[in-house]
């Protein structure tokens, strides 16, 4: 998704309010619209120029605590839009932030783990951020505390992007029976997303970790119905890291299922597919697939992707195929 001209270098509440004033006008518009917002049981003062003039004190502060002109504005104006997409953009798994250098990533990530954001509806998606963080680093247990912090998360999608992430965690510690009821609970909240790109890339991460299921079945993998289960990915979707995943795993299942043909067309579009979008942490997948389906190319595609992971600052990506 684009960002509306909001770079994620922090939010502050000059920022915070530089926001609402352009929204409603100017410094006299936003005390009026408080004033009528909240009512006269409230507790704001009688002088509107107070009002104006502690408002303008807020904008003062910072990162420091709001106070009570932060509580009454966060709570009658929320978060403006483009702040609030900055947000739900880096506490995203699917978006271009996650693709960042890990340093980088996190440390932007602090900045917005203050308030006015930390005070706010929003502060959901700067966990989640975190959790992700967290466990690209192997410390699941920092990760189960932010999934925690953002556990009274409103927003649908926040809470899908909590139940991929906690499914993750299930399966990872080896509770494959509570990440699947987790994955069922999340499958019906994608549902209910509108139809568009973002649906698509949610319902190709649901997909994936169920088919990710099937690959490591026990006895045996499951590897067509696994095939199904990306196939159901839309292949007209407007989302490359949909279409990615859909070519990526079909390009695994076809390989195991022997079908070197078909594997190498899937993780061919694979590469092309993170390549288009700029996703370098889904292009080093797709490299590291393609050096196990075409040995004789494996040293220099694995020298690719290598100088691409040490970029990325993301061991986790370190070739685990079997």
């Amino acid at each position: 998704m684009a960002v509306n001209d909001i770079s994620p270098m922090g939010c502050t509440w000059q920022r915070y309010l530089e926001q609402l004033t352009c929204e409603h006008g100017g410094w006299t518009a936003l005390t009026h619209m408080l004033i009528r917002r909240a009512g006269p049981s409230v507790g704001l003062p009688c002088d509107p120029g107070t009002i104006e003039r502690g408002l303008r004190r807020l904008k003062t502060r910072g990162n420091a605590p709001g106070g009570q002109y932060g509580r009454w504005l966060l709570h009658y104006f929320g978060v403006p839009r483009p702040l609030e997409h900055t947000a739900r953009w880096m506490g995203q798994y699917h978006s271009r932030f996650a693709d960042l250098p890990l340093s980088l990533r996190e440390a932007q990530l602090w900045l917005w783990d203050r308030p006015p954001i930390a005070e706010s509806s929003a502060a959901c998606w700067i966990h989640l951020g975190l959790a992700s963080v967290a466990l690209r680093r192997g410390d699941l247990e920092g990760a189960r505390l932010r999934l925690v912090r953002a556990s009274g998360a409103t927003q649908l999608a926040a809470q899908i992007e909590s139940a991929l992430l906690e499914a993750r965690l299930e399966m990872d510690a080896g509770q494959a029976a509570r990440a699947d009821e987790v994955l069922t609970r999340a499958q019906s909240q994608i549902a209910l997303l509108p139809s568009d790109g973002e649906r698509d890339c949610y319902h190709a991460r649901w997909a994936d970790q169920r088919a990710y299921h099937l690959i490591h079945a026990q006895p045996e993998a499951r590897l067509s119905q696994a095939a199904r289960l990306y196939r159901s990915i839309d292949a007209r979707s407007p989302a490359s890291f949909a279409l990615f995943r859909r070519d990526h795993g079909l390009a695994y299942c076809h390989w195991k299922l022997g079908d070197r043909d078909r594997a190498l067309r899937h993780v061919r579009a694979a590469i092309e597919r993170a390549g288009d979008a700029g996703l370098l942490r889904l292009r080093v997948m797709a490299l590291q697939l393609l050096a196990h389906i075409e040995p004789r190319e494996a040293r220099r595609l694995r020298r690719r992707a290598d100088r691409i992971v040490a970029e990325l600052e993301q061991a986790d990506l370190e070739p685990h195929i079997s």
